[in-house]
């Protein structure tokens, strides 16, 4: 029984990826509470790249200096320029985005399923610990644990984040 779910599970991932992968989207992980309500820390989002147009209210990923960015647009100047804010956020960010910088509209939001690419991101030495001691602690063939647990470790790694930066440093550089 335990193990028909954990295939049915591992099926259901794998056609999932092929179907976002086969749309071209792009994973990102939050990692700040900046679009709070609308996405938390942990959530995965699939990005757009291949959007043509981006309208006022969508909710875009772009970069800057900071990294990766994912707020909402809440207008646009008459050259193209897009003024973006994190919902929770009380001001919109400092500077306007030109087009050139956006990567795409927010197409897909998982909650709580980027959570693993938090805490390796944020903990990496604490996750890569734990895994080691489950790996030598767990009976059987414990030289493929490891190896399977220091290779999901290393993919978690792999996944884009997005709003991991500080805007106060971010807002004291000069134009």
């Amino acid at each position: 029984m335990i193990h028909r779910l954990l295939l049915g599970a591992a099926v259901s991932a794998i056609v999932f990826t092929v179907g976002v992968a086969g749309l071209g989207w792009k994973p990102y992980v939050v990692m700040s509470e900046s679009m709070a309500p609308s996405m938390h820390a942990g959530d995965l989002i699939f990005v757009d790249p291949h959007a043509h147009s981006v309208s006022v209210y969508e909710i875009v990923t772009y970069t800057d200096v900071r990294g990766a960015i994912t707020h909402r647009v809440i207008s646009q100047s008459a050259d193209g320029a897009l003024t973006v804010k994190g919902d929770a956020n009380a001001q919109p960010d400092p500077r306007a985005i030109d087009r050139k910088h956006i990567v795409g509209p927010v197409r897909l939001i998982l909650p709580h399923v980027g959570w693993p690419v938090m805490q390796v991101r944020t903990h990496p030495f604490k996750v890569t610990g734990v895994a080691l001691l489950l790996a030598l602690l767990l009976p059987g063939r414990r030289v493929l644990g490891l190896l399977v647990l220091g290779g999901l470790v290393a993919v978690v790694a792999m996944v884009p984040t997005t709003g991991a930066a500080l805007l106060a440093a971010y807002a004291t550089t000069p134009p």
